[in-house]
Parts: C-alpha cells; sequence; structure tokens
C-alpha cells in the first residue's frame, strides 16, 4: 500500500522583462511508507506456580509485547505483545489503488546566469560613435560615453535576475590585461560594475585575445552551475600580436580563443560597438566561434548609440533564461523522464535534457533550451520513479 507526501510549486524570472514567467515543477515518484499504526497491547501472560502475572504490552507506534514473569516452578513466558510498527514522518493513509509508488512535489527555480561584460577601453572608445561627419550633423557622444549609459541602465535593471560582472582592457596603456576582474561577478551587483565604469577613462590598444582568454579563466574558476556567459562589446580589430606588442594584427589569435572558451562551456556574444562595417569578417567570425550569432549579416550585434546598445542586450539577455534547473537527487538515477508542456523530452545531450554536474540539475539543450528561453514552453516537470516502478 502506497502513499502520498507533498510539492511545492516555484517561479522562475530571467533577465529579459518582458519574458513570460516560467512554472518549473518537479513530481517525485519516491517510495513511501505509511503512519505506523498503534502496535497491539500485548496479552498477560498466565500466571505460573507461583508465578506473578503478565505485564500489558505497551501501546505505540513501537508496542512491545509484554508478558508475564516466569515462575521459578517453570511458568509460561511472557505474553507475546504488538509488533514494531515502522513510521515515516509526514506520511499519509495508504491509498490500495494508486499506481504510483509516491507523488511529492517541491519548489524549484532556475538559476541565475553567471554574465560577464567584457569591455573594450581602447583610445579609440573615446572617438564618437557616429564619426567625424556625424558630429557635424547631430549631437556628438564618443563611443564610451554611449556604450556605458546604456550597460549602467540594462545591469541595474536586471541585476535581480542575473549575477553581472565586468572586465575591462588593456588594463594598462598598451595591450596588457590583468588576471583580475573590475567587478566580480554576482548577484544585485550593478553599483560596483557602474562605479567600476565610471573610475575608468579609455587608453591602450586592443588585446582582445588575452581578455577573453581571462575572461573565461575567471568563469571557469567560479566552479559553480550557474550557467556562464560572456559579452565582448569591443569598437575595432585586436591589434596586440603579442604581450605588450602594439599595433599587431591579432585576428587569427583572437577568434580562436573566442573558440576554446565555447568550447569549455561558455558561449560569447560579440557587440561591435562604431564599427561602421569595419572589422565584419573578424568580429562576424568571433560571434559564430562564440555560438551566439545574430541570425542575420553582419553576425555580430553592430551598435551606434546607446538606443541601438540596449536594443541589443535586451536582445542577449533573452537568450540568458537559463536552460539549467536544480533537482533533488532522484531515488533512482535512470528512472526519470522529462515532460515539457506535456511532451516527453528526450534523453540527449545535443537535443533534449541531460544531468548536470553531480545529477544536482537537468539541462535542457538543443531544441528544447531555445523554446524554454523564447517562451515557447512554459512549464518543465521532471518525475522521477522509485526503483523498479515504470513512468508512464
Amino acid at each position: 500500500m502506497w502513499g502520498y507526501r507533498g510539492i511545492v510549486i516555484g517561479w522562475c524570472r530571467f533577465a529579459n522583462p518582458g519574458a513570460t514567467r516560467l512554472l518549473l515543477s518537479v513530481v517525485l515518484l519516491g517510495g513511501c511508507t505509511t503512519a505506523g499504526t498503534r502496535g497491539q497491547a500485548g496479552a498477560g501472560g498466565e500466571s505460573g506456580a507461583g508465578g506473578a502475572s503478565g505485564q500489558g504490552g505497551a501501546g505505540g507506534n513501537q508496542g512491545a509485547g509484554g508478558g508475564g514473569a516466569s515462575s521459578v516452578d517453570g511458568g509460561f513466558p511472557a505474553g507475546s505483545g504488538g509488533g514494531v510498527a515502522q513510521t515515516d514522518a509526514g506520511g499519509t493513509a495508504p491509498n490500495a489503488d494508486g499506481p504510483n509508488c509516491g507523488l511529492s512535489t517541491f519548489a524549484l527555480q532556475s538559476l541565475p546566469p553567471d554574465v560577464l561584460i567584457v569591455l573594450d577601453k581602447s583610445a579609440s572608445m573615446n572617438e564618437p560613435a557616429k564619426g567625424l561627419l556625424g558630429c557635424l550633423l547631430f549631437q556628438c557622444e564618443s563611443k564610451w560615453s554611449d556604450m556605458t549609459m546604456a550597460l549602467n541602465s540594462t545591469v541595474m535593471a536586471t541585476q535581480a535576475t542575473v549575477n553581472w560582472g565586468l572586465k575591462l582592457f588593456p588594463t594598462d596603456d598598451l595591450c596588457g590585461v590583468s588576471a583580475d576582474v573590475a567587478a566580480p561577478v554576482a548577484a544585485n551587483n550593478a553599483a560596483m560594475v557602474n562605479a567600476a565604469i565610471a573610475a575608468t577613462s579609455p587608453s591602450g590598444d586592443t588585446p582582445t585575445r588575452l581578455a577573453i582568454t581571462g575572461a573565461g579563466q575567471y568563469l571557469m574558476g567560479l566552479g559553480r552551475p550557474n550557467p556562464p556567459y560572456i559579452v565582448l562589446a569591443t569598437d575595432g580589430l585586436p591589434n596586440c600580436a603579442a604581450a605588450g606588442q602594439q599595433n599587431g594584427a591579432d585576428d587569427a589569435a583572437a577568434i580562436m580563443a573566442v573558440t576554446d572558451v565555447a568550447a569549455a562551456g561558455i558561449p560569447v556574444f560579440v557587440i561591435g560597438v562604431g564599427t561602421a562595417g569595419g572589422g565584419d569578417a573578424t568580429l562576424s567570425a568571433m560571434a559564430k566561434a562564440g555560438g551566439k550569432p545574430r541570425a542575420a549579416d553582419p553576425a555580430y550585434y553592430p551598435v551606434t548609440t546607446a538606443a541601438d546598445l540596449s536594443a541589443a542586450l535586451a536582445t542577449i539577455g533573452g537568450q540568458f533564461a537559463s536552460c539549467t534547473l536544480p533537482i533533488k537527487q532522484p531515488p533512482d538515477p535512470d528512472n526519470i523522464a522529462v515532460d515539457a508542456d506535456g511532451m516527453r523530452v528526450p534523453k540527449s545531450a545535443t537535443d533534449g535534457w541531460a544531468y548536470g554536474a553531480g545529477m544536482a540539475t537537468i539541462v535542457l539543450n538543443g531544441s528544447w533550451c531555445a523554446n524554454y528561453q523564447s517562451g515557447a514552453i512554459k512549464n518543465v516537470e521532471a518525475i522521477f520513479g522509485c526503483p523498479g516502478k515504470i513512468i508512464p
């Protein structure tokens, strides 16, 4: 006979303010035992010749049978009492007709993403985003001014659902990039990110390769299950072919650095700031290598104004919706099913679901992840079957 345990339903929120909140519940079909019944009082032992009368068995969940003390003349042994009743905290009355071994739910929430902004602060960021001609016709703002204004507002608006961090490059006036970050990736981190931006003035060259490699090493070093991302915002081509060497084309090495980071499980979004078409081939190759290109030409996100960058960040943020869903440890890791809006999701490392590290999460991938992020899939349910039970 089997009983039911309780479940709690939770809501997930994501970086894109317009994204639909997604409900995630988990159904746990775990082995259940019922509340123990009170043990029957033990029958008193019959007095033997000269023997004392038997004691009654103690009642309760673990009623032990009492019995009369044996007489010296060989009276009857102690009477048999009630058996030990097994209990299960929180158990309910058994259901004789239940086809499953139990049903429990508990609150789950998608993990907030860890997003490191890798921001180009080279000297060319002081130039007007619209070019010199644009400055003659319109109000003239520098690339740095326009871009940092949009970054500040986006990070402030989304800090509750995205763990933001900031890495600036170069960290000297030439081609150097330190291992440090300007603001560590953390929740509710807008104040620190924006303060780091405000304390910075553009200078130096564009050591993109070193910046991306360092960003990847930092995120991998965090050692946590939150999905990591890099957002690269740069206004030009990589021009530090070797540490300390200025004005040396470094396009191929920078593309390879992005490829390596993406292969390590860290997607890279690429934003081109005021490029006016210059460097399209290299920046598009980086975007494709990072695994998050636009479905347009160019493949990177070209921006000229603060409004352009805000729109690009909103589009990118919609893809931050985490496909990594925490779960409790399953009673039988091989007996689990995942449903999305009532559809059974196949177990697949490329287009379905797979366990995350330590079986502490379920990770949707391929088209299932894309549909979950876009809001086309709203409810995801994991069904845990107890050992030997077939999940319908």
